[in-house]
């Protein structure tokens, strides 16, 4: 007897804790998107490796050194043999390519940052609208399943006039197929919520369980933020991208003037060699010392420089459209953003306001139909009106909260929640 007390005992504790930890916070979502999120993480390694590549490129100024040990054999009648060591250096002075090529590193890395910074914003507005995606079809489950419950009691009731004689054959069919359609209503938002978890799992890269559920309510959140259009416009991340990708190009341009300006480098070098000692003696010593200028003429063919110099001047020119219609487009999303959040906030109101009259309506059309002062087809008018109002006011609380979400991607902010 204790063993079987024992057991069940055991069997509630482990159970539990794995029910308790099938439910999500949005706090979870965050911290699994910041650490498996795909996006994320490719976008960080992109900002890594533009970091490596602009290190690279720095030792184009960088002292260059080389060590060389060597033995050779030669013969022309004679057979000869040398031992030699030697150490050299040299060091670019000004090179007026490889600087703007540096710079177009250096704006790459801030490029990247950028890059970052929308793919952030693009994450945080993902998985918020994953997020939302799963509470509304949690919410809506439960919705059509208190909707299935009214109709099944007003088909029960429709039933019982029928059987009275108080009610027609026709609107006890009705009031019966109201029932059945609410019935896969039920069903259908089941499985809206299976792709709805699904979704969220893609966003966290991890698989969910398949009774797994997010804690959240919709609802009206507070919001009081006032954005100027035309000021915070530049601080969007799809702008600064573009505006990167200007500067960027704008170095490429310089560098493919490298050919018209001279190069300036400096070396040296010291060295020994012997003919019999492996090791040569110090007395063998030479050593060099020069500073060079080299002037391109005509490099890379009669026409390479200036069409090079034509391409990038061209391609500029493309990024500062791009730039300029990127501005405007970002405006207008904004904008229309702006816009969605004020409509869909005042859809919550008014919504609201007719789901408290149509309940109350509902309840007395019920009273009266029972009492036979009330034909059928206007109380399920009523009532129908009743489940219209149910269903749109939680769709526009669903639409407020994504509307929110789409104006934080748009502006990149993340809440310091994404990073």
């Amino acid at each position: 007897m204790k063993k079987i007390f024992f057991l069940t005992v055991l069997t509630l504790f482990i159970t539990v804790p794995q029910s308790q930890a099938k439910q999500l916070t949005w706090k979870d979502c965050v911290d699994e998107a910041n650490k498996s999120n795909p996006t994320l993480l490719m976008a960080k390694q992109d900002l890594q490796i533009a970091e490596y590549d602009y290190n690279v490129i720095l030792n184009e100024y960088y002292p260059s050194v080389n060590f060389r040990y060597g033995f050779s054999r030669s013969g022309n009648g004679h057979t000869s043999n040398n031992w030699s060591a030697s150490l050299n250096a040299s060091q670019t002075i000004y090179n007026f390519s490889d600087t703007a090529q540096i710079k177009s590193k250096k704006a790459s890395i801030n490029k990247n940052v950028a890059q970052l910074t929308k793919s952030c914003a693009d994450v945080y507005y993902s998985l918020k609208e994953a997020f939302l995606k799963m509470c509304y079809a949690q919410e809506n489950v439960t919705l059509l399943q208190s909707i299935y419950d009214l109709r099944k009691q007003s088909a029960d009731i429709v039933r019982l006039q029928y059987e009275g004689g108080k009610e027609s054959k026709g609107n006890m069919l009705k009031a019966q197929a109201q029932k059945q359609s609410a019935y896969v209503n039920v069903a259908n938002a089941k499985r809206e919520q299976a792709v709805a978890r699904r979704t969220l799992a893609q966003i966290l890269g991890k698989d969910l369980d398949k009774n797994t559920t997010v804690k959240y309510k919709l609802s009206e959140v507070k919001d009081d933020t006032v954005i100027d259009v035309d000021d915070m416009v530049y601080n969007c991340p799809d702008v600064i991208l573009s505006s990167a990708t200007v500067e960027i190009t704008s170095y490429n341009l310089s560098a493919s003037k490298g050919n018209l300006y001279p190069n300036i480098s400096a070396s040296a070098s010291i060295g020994v060699s012997d003919e019999v000692k492996p090791v040569p003696p110090a007395e063998s010593k030479q050593w060099s010392v020069g500073v060079a200028l080299n002037y391109p003429i005509l490099s890379g063919g009669l026409t390479s420089t200036i069409n090079n110099i034509k391409s990038s001047r061209t391609a500029l020119d493309k990024a500062n459209e791009n730039y300029k219609q990127t501005i405007l487009s970002v405006k207008t999303n904004l904008e229309d953003s702006l816009a969605e959040i004020e409509k869909t906030r005042d859809n919550i109101e008014i919504y609201k306001m007719f789901l408290d009259a149509a309940v109350q309506r509902q309840k007395e059309a019920t009273v009266k139909y029972r009492a036979g002062t009330m034909e059928f087809q206007t109380w399920q008018d009523i009532e129908q009106e009743y489940v219209n109002n149910k269903i749109s006011h939680l769709a526009a609380l669903h639409n407020y909260n994504v509307a929110l979400a789409k104006r934080d991607k748009i502006t990149g902010n993340t809440n310091g929640e994404i990073k």
